[in-house]
């Protein structure tokens, strides 16, 4: 079998699709009155890695609608397997968590869900991979699952797996994080807070704890957790 990472793909999102979707959540989001800061590190152009705050689902319109409200552009969510098709039409890729296996009581049930996730997982990341090459934006929530106005453990694999990409392919792309905070989640017209960090940039796969560490810094700072 060929190394997956060498694989060509084309691009799944469909644009036309992806602005049906944000359409609709800019209706949605009329709900809050969203303020935007440090929008200026948004990327205009080339690759990125945004790494927002994950509180909420409505997290997800907040961060495509307003990127394309000061970018003009779409981007991949990395998105957890369950969630409806239309993610993936609209620029969603799927991972398979770890715990999303364990829920499965029969052993043998388990080996096999295990075996096709990491199959699932390793076509997923060369596509990532594929999208940075290609000057694509990357959507991942780094804490893995959604944490309400507390901070989780971020999860290293997709700043990991980015620094091998720009080891064996020789590209350099900036890791955004992203501050989301909300007002009130009940209260018709309450603020929800973009707020957009210093662009982190590392050289090599040794930097990984200082960038997790870095990142974890930018994320509380943002969303007003520190």
């Amino acid at each position: 079998m060929s190394d997956p990472i060498a694989k060509d793909f084309t691009l799944r999102r469909i644009d036309p699709w992806a602005q049906v979707v944000r359409l609709c959540g800019a209706g949605l989001l009329r709900y809050h009155r969203v303020v935007a800061e440090g929008i200026e590190t948004l990327p205009q152009e080339g690759a990125g890695l945004l790494l927002p705050k994950h509180h909420a689902y409505r997290d997800i319109l907040v961060e495509g609608v307003s990127l394309y409200r000061y970018t003009s552009r779409f981007a991949t969510f990395v998105m957890k397997r369950g969630l409806w098709g239309i993610l993936e039409l609209s620029g969603g890729v799927k991972v398979t968590r770890p715990k999303d296996v364990r829920r499965l009581k029969d052993r043998e049930q388990r080996r096999a869900a295990i075996q096709r996730a990491r199959e699932a997982n390793q076509e997923m990341q060369a596509y990532l991979s594929w999208l940075y090459r290609n000057g694509e934006l990357v959507i991942s929530h780094p804490e893995g699952m959604r944490y309400k106005n507390h901070m989780g453990s971020l999860q290293k694999e997709i700043v990991e797996h980015l620094l091998q990409t720009q080891e064996t392919w020789g590209v350099r792309v900036p890791m955004i994080p992203i501050g989301i905070e909300y007002e009130s989640y009940t209260i018709p017209g309450s603020r929800a807070y973009f707020r957009v960090g210093a662009p982190i940039w590392a050289q090599a796969l040794s930097d990984l704890p200082e960038v997790v560490d870095m990142l974890d810094g930018q994320l509380r700072r943002l969303s007003g957790l520190d």
